[in-house]
């Protein structure tokens, strides 16, 4: 099997499952409903949406760019944006393809070690999930009475919480993350060079790791740290002020956005092009939570995140086409 027909594959096979999560969540829903309600949104605040949305990929461009440049290398900051980009586009087909593509972008159009970029990204990446841990906790904190109300009144996925967060589960958990961490040293640490391919796997990781400590190097921490907090808030305000396009919606609250928030962060980790299917019902099921009714919280999702699907597809076709031109004749911006 050929590598072309391989990705074809597998992109059909994570739209298959975005597919069944899409029709799973919406195969009651009248669509009437949904032309109705968008002709009552006030896109006004969509607008607004997309401005936030801009000050956050900039935002990551430039904190991306501490972690490249830890090392005393130098990147140039329209490429790395037009990366980041590319990146979010290259996701709406395969779930982590935009890692991978970002960093190959950034890789062969300013001369960066592979490896090194992958490594840098996977530490953004960690930052990130630190970021949402904190979002998280924060939430549970602050919303713990609407939490356990809910959980009380669906008790089967109280059932399912207390299964995934059992003693045997996490045991079983950190047992097999224990050993697969083990075995990765002992190839890194180059026991098994004598073989050609675990060779080429030791120095894949050894240059992983140059770009996962990149952390550590960063000439300017307290930028990073802002910028980590700066994404995240540009993040949460580009739900929060959808509220305000919707009737009904902004009488919620800040906190109920930030419930909100949290729960759709959740459900674009799924293994679905750009979280579809999950995020809708992950947002669908959190508006439950306060009172809104499932075809209003239907609509509310469908459009929100439309609108942010569209704005990706503009703005990646564009990256796409842009940064093979502007590097044509590989001049420095």
């Amino acid at each position: 099997m050929n590598k072309k027909l391989k990705n074809t594959i597998k992109v059909l096979f994570f739209i298959s499952i975005g597919a069944v999560l899409f029709f799973l969540v919406y195969r009651d829903y009248d669509f009437a409903i949904l032309l109705k309600e968008m002709k009552e949104v006030n896109y006004f605040w969509f607008i607004i949406m997309l401005v936030i949305g801009l000050l956050s990929h900039i935002s990551r461009t430039m904190r991306w760019q501490m972690l490249l440049e830890s090392d005393g290398s130098k990147t140039r900051f329209l490429n790395t944006l037009l990366a980041v980009m590319n990146g979010y586009f290259a996701n709406l087909a395969l779930p982590r393809l935009g890692e991978v593509t970002r960093c190959a972008i950034v890789s062969k159009y300013d001369k960066q070690n592979f490896s090194k970029v992958l490594g840098t990204m996977v530490s953004e990446r960690l930052v990130d999930i630190l970021m949402l841990l904190i979002l998280t906790v924060l939430t549970f904190i602050l919303q713990t009475a609407e939490i356990n109300e809910f959980i009380a009144k669906n008790p089967n996925l109280g059932q399912k919480l207390d299964f995934i967060f059992s003693w045997p589960v996490i045991v079983i958990a950190i047992c097999l993350g224990t050993a697969g961490l083990l075995f990765v040293i002992y190839i890194a640490k180059g026991k098994l060079d004598k073989y050609k391919l675990f060779k080429k796997l030791s120095d894949f990781i050894n240059s992983f790791w140059l770009g996962l400590v990149s952390l550590k190097n960063v000439k300017h921490p307290l930028l990073f740290i802002f910028h980590s907090v700066f994404i995240w808030s540009m993040y949460f305000l580009m739900l929060y002020v959808c509220f305000f396009a919707f009737d009904g919606f902004g009488e919620l609250g800040i906190l109920a956005a930030l419930t909100l928030f949290v729960a759709g962060s959740f459900g674009m980790v799924a293994p679905a092009p750009n979280g579809i299917g999950a995020y809708h019902f992950m947002i669908i099921n959190t508006l439950a939570i306060y009172g809104i009714s499932e075809s209003k919280a239907a609509s509310f999702a469908l459009i929100v995140h439309g609108f942010q699907t569209v704005i990706l597809v503009v703005c990646g076709i564009a990256s796409f086409i842009i940064v093979p031109l502007i590097n044509r004749n590989d001049k420095v911006l």
